[in-house]
């Protein structure tokens, strides 16, 4: 659902200059833990062959305690979508693999537009839609829902970047 290479590709930018890192040491999990039916073995190959001390980034929508609401809705619209995870729960995945170096959340606006172009028929996208819409109000706040003219325009996941040394 979301897309946040740009910012953070960024962050990894200022990162490489700010501590002067080779770029052949970086690595950048573009593949989302939230499609992975196991994350953590999914992250167990992906660290194998990774160079002690190089530099792993990792972009991912995170959920704080309310995340039900968001799965669904992304289920109903991507099919590999299995679920978003916690901060905490995305450092569990890689405590034995690597430390944490930096971190960063933002908001990433996400237009409703968007959405519905990756749903097939128009069925499915007023359920997405419904869905949506039928948020509770607190998660609607949670998320920044945006409302023109009485109709939801686009909302505001939270998207962290986990920048990573391999043990």
């Amino acid at each position: 659902m979301l897309s946040s290479f740009n910012k953070d590709k960024q962050i990894v930018d200022k990162y490489i200059d700010n501590y002067h890192i080779h770029k052949n040491n970086v690595y950048i999990l573009r593949y989302k833990l939230s499609v992975q039916d196991n994350p953590k073995e999914f992250l167990n190959d992906f660290f194998q062959n990774i160079e002690q001390g190089s530099v792993i980034v990792i972009t991912e929508t995170i959920v704080y305690d309310e995340d039900a609401y968001l799965n669904a809705a992304t289920a109903q619209v991507y099919d590999k979508h299995r679920r978003f995870y916690t901060v905490n729960e995305i450092l569990d995945f890689i405590k034995d693999y690597a430390r944490l170096s930096y971190f960063i959340n933002f908001k990433e606006e996400i237009y409703i537009e968007d959405i519905v172009q990756h749903v097939k028929d128009t069925s499915s996208q007023q359920e997405v839609l419904k869905l949506l819409n039928d948020f509770p109000e607190n998660i609607k706040n949670l998320l920044s829902f945006k409302e023109e003219n009485g109709r939801l325009i686009s909302f505001e996941p939270n998207v962290a970047v986990f920048i990573l040394i391999k043990k």
